[in-house]
C-alpha cells in the first residue's frame, strides 16, 4: 500500500475589515462666560483625543506557528489567505481580499460564500497577490520555501494547520481579535450537534467501527483524521477501523491510496463513500461495487454502506455545520 501525506489542505482564506468608527458629539452653545470656558474644555479635550490617538499601536507582534515573530497590523483591512480551510475564516466573519480558491472552489459546499475572494491560484500567482496589495497574508504551512517570498510582499503569518477545527478557529481568532466570535461558533455548533444526534433514528453502539472511502477519478482513497472522517469520529461518535487507525491516524498520515484488493482489511462496521459525478469515477465505483472483492465486504454484506458527495469531504468550520442537516438523512440510506 502506498501512503500519501496531502499538501497543505487547501485553500481559502479570507479577510474581514476591521472598521473603527470615532463620533464625535457637539455641545450647545450657552452664555458668553460658559461658552469660553467650554471652548477650553473642548480644545483640552480635542488634544488628549489627538494625542490617545498618537499612541494607540498600529501593529503588533505575533508568534506564528513557524516561530516567526512578525509584526501585523492591528486592524488588518486586505487579507489574502493561502491554506486549504477558508471555511474557518468565513465562519468568523472574516473576507479575504484574495484566496488560493483554483482546486478547491468547485469542490466545497460553500462555494456560494467564496465569488467575491479573488483566485490568487495554488501555488500562488505571485502577481495576482502583488496587486492586491494585502496589508497580511495568513499561510497555511504547505512549502516553507514559500514563506520569505511571501513575506517580501506584506507581513505573513504560517499557520498549523494540522490543528483540529475548532483549534484552528481559536488561533485565527487571537490573530485577528475574533475569540469571541470563536468560542460563539464551537458554542453553537456543539449544542446543535446534540440536538441532531438526539434525533437520529439509528443507535450508534460503544467501539462501532467506521472507514471512508474517497473514490476521485480511478483511484480508491482511504481517509484517516480529515475531511468527513472527523465529523463521523469526533461528533457522532464512531471510531477508525483498526488498520485506519494504526496505518494512517497514528502515522499522521491525511490518506492513503489503496487498491481493490486490500480495500476489506481497512474496511469498519460501517462504510462512508464519497465521489464526484466526473464520468471516470462513476465508472471506477460502478466497477468496485460490482467486483468480487466488494461482495465479501461485512459493511456491505450487512447494508451498512452509505454514499455522498466528496464536496462534504473537508473539515473546515463551514462545511462541518452545513454538514449536520445532512446527517439525518445520510444516517437513513441502507
Amino acid at each position: 500500500m502506498q501512503h500519501i501525506k496531502i499538501s497543505p489542505r487547501f485553500p481559502v482564506l479570507t479577510s474581514v475589515m476591521l472598521i473603527i468608527a470615532i463620533v464625535l458629539s457637539a455641545c450647545s452653545s450657552q452664555e458668553n462666560g460658559a461658552q469660553t470656558s467650554l471652548t477650553a474644555g473642548q480644545a483640552t479635550n480635542s488634544t488628549e483625543q489627538k494625542e490617545t490617538a498618537s499612541t494607540t499601536p498600529t501593529t503588533r507582534e505575533y508568534t506564528d506557528f513557524q516561530k516567526r515573530k512578525v509584526t501585523i497590523p492591528v486592524n488588518p483591512q486586505k487579507i489574502v489567505y493561502v491554506g486549504s480551510d477558508p471555511g474557518d475564516l468565513l465562519a468568523l466573519g472574516v473576507r479575504p481580499a484574495g484566496a488560493s480558491l483554483s482546486v478547491i472552489q468547485s469542490q466545497i459546499v460553500y462555494a456560494d460564500l467564496t465569488k467575491d475572494i479573488i483566485d490568487i491560484g495554488y501555488p500562488v500567482n505571485l502577481e495576482k497577490l502583488t496587486m492586491l496589495k494585502p496589508d497580511l497574508i495568513l499561510f497555511d504551512n504547505w512549502d516553507v520555501k514559500t514563506i520569505d517570498t511571501l513575506a517580501k510582499i506584506a507581513p505573513t503569518v504560517v499557520l498549523n494547520s494540522e490543528l483540529a477545527t475548532f483549534e484552528r478557529m481559536q488561533e485565527l481568532g487571537k490573530l485577528l481579535g475574533k475569540t469571541k466570535e470563536a468560542d460563539r461558533f464551537k458554542t453553537l455548533y456543539d449544542e446543535k450537534a446534540k440536538q441532531i444526534k438526539a434525533k437520529l433514528d439509528v443507535d450508534i453502539k460503544p467501539g462501532e467501527t467506521a472507514t471512508v472511502l474517497l473514490v476521485m477519478g480511478d483511484n480508491l482513497y482511504v481517509m484517516g483524521h480529515q475531511g468527513i472522517s472527523v465529523s463521523l469520529y469526533d461528533m457522532l461518535g464512531f471510531i477508525p477501523a483498526s488498520k485506519v487507525q494504526t496505518d494512517l491516524i497514528d502515522k499522521k498520515e491525511r490518506f492513503a491510496t489503496i487498491s481493490n484488493e486490500v480495500l476489506p482489511s481497512f474496511i469498519g462496521d460501517e462504510l462512508f463513500i464519497l465521489s464526484d459525478q466526473s464520468e471516470e469515477t462513476i465508472a471506477t465505483t460502478r466497477n468496485l461495487m460490482n467486483s468480487e472483492v466488494w461482495k465479501t465486504i461485512p459493511a456491505v454484506q450487512n447494508k451498512r454502506v452509505y454514499t455522498l458527495d466528496s464536496s462534504w469531504n473537508f473539515d473546515d468550520a463551514i462545511t462541518r455545520e452545513r454538514l449536520l442537516e445532512q446527517i439525518p438523512d445520510l444516517m437513513k440510506q441502507k
